[in-house]
């Protein structure tokens, strides 16, 4: 850039560069956090955990950098920085930022846990239903081993665990995050592009449902069911 005639002072201030150096380090633990959050069948349970993980991290980084300690941010490592005091208030802020952020479903915790959760603390009309899944050997062991959604699926039938199966699906029916939103109104400018501006509310409601099912076609079935139409 001084070749250039452009030159850049911030890049010969120690300060600035200590400043970006954490910016760095901070910004991409926050997007490694973002990735997590993103992507389909996410319950609001393990959303939280990767919330509350972050909040952990935030928490040792806090006090990592009051002492000087910046083994987790190797870019402000190299930059050598006097003190670290500051970085340490910036992780105080983030934290204080997710509390608040993050208040209306912590105070869910309880009922988003409910396997974790002494059976005793569980609302009355949950508690025997759990009890009796703890107590089965074999639903532990499923549990264990799947994931959370298709242990409910596949394990807590209408006809043993009736509550518990209302439980489930009023927490897996919650959005934690935006992305089923989004997914569907870039599908939305897909279908109706300034192209198709004569397409109805109609087909488009059609076009919508097949695009954002999960449910893949089964062609051989819909194409028996067409009359071909042979050239003349």
């Amino acid at each position: 850039m001084e070749m250039k005639g452009k030159p850049v002072r911030e890049l010969n201030d120690s300060k600035w560069l200590c400043d970006l150096a954490f910016m760095v380090g901070i910004t991409k633990y926050l997007s490694e956090l973002n990735v997590k959050l993103q992507g389909p069948n996410q319950l609001l349970s393990s959303l939280l955990s990767n919330v509350k993980s972050f909040e952990a991290k935030l928490r040792l980084w806090k006090v990592q950098l009051e002492r000087n300690n910046t083994v987790h941010f190797p870019t402000l490592e190299g930059q050598k920085p006097s003190t670290t005091l500051e970085y340490a208030g910036e992780c105080a802020k983030l934290i204080e930022a997710f509390n608040e952020r993050f208040k209306d479903v912590k105070s869910k915790q309880m009922e988003l846990n409910i396997f974790a959760t002494p059976p005793a603390d569980v609302p009355d009309n949950l508690q025997h239903e759990i009890i009796h899944r703890k107590s089965d050997d074999e639903l532990k062991a499923r549990y264990n081993n799947l994931p959370l959604l298709e242990f409910y699926k596949r394990y807590i039938s209408n006809d043993e665990f009736p509550t518990l199966r209302r439980h489930a699906l009023k927490y897996a029916s919650v959005f934690g995050t935006t992305y089923c939103c989004e997914q569907f109104f870039s599908k939305l400018t897909i279908a109706k592009s300034r192209l198709r501006s004569r397409l109805t509310d109609a087909n488009l409601e059609k076009q919508l449902q097949v695009a954002t099912s999960s449910i893949p076609a089964n062609i051989t079935c819909l194409t028996k069911e067409k009359q071909f139409q042979p050239s003349h």
